[in-house]
């Protein structure tokens, strides 16, 4: 992770996303309407645009998040994988 380039002004617009939503909202995120997305836009200093890649990527996450903990999705992961393409990078090189 030391080669992770973050940029802090992501994690600011993040925060300020979440901030401006209802407690119900962070709880369900599926009741974002239009309305309520315009709302946390105006509330975040976003666009609703901005709001829509955040969901995006939020609920991407979240659906990693329940394969990896299935155990169904590591193996379709690893099955994915071109292992050469892995040994002929530099953090695997001991990789077997």
């Amino acid at each position: 992770m030391k080669d992770v380039n973050i940029d802090d002004k992501e994690f600011i617009r993040i925060e300020a996303i979440i901030c401006s939503m209802t407690k119900e909202e962070r709880r369900n995120p599926k009741i974002l309407n239009g309305s309520r997305r315009l709302r946390i836009a105006k509330g975040s200093g976003t666009t609703v645009e901005q709001i829509n890649k955040f969901m995006k990527s939020f609920e991407m996450t979240q659906k990693l998040m329940k394969q990896m903990t299935s155990g169904k999705g590591m193996n379709k992961l690893m099955k994915g994988m071109d292992m050469n393409k892995l040994k002929d990078m530099p953090e695997f090189k001991n990789f077997k």
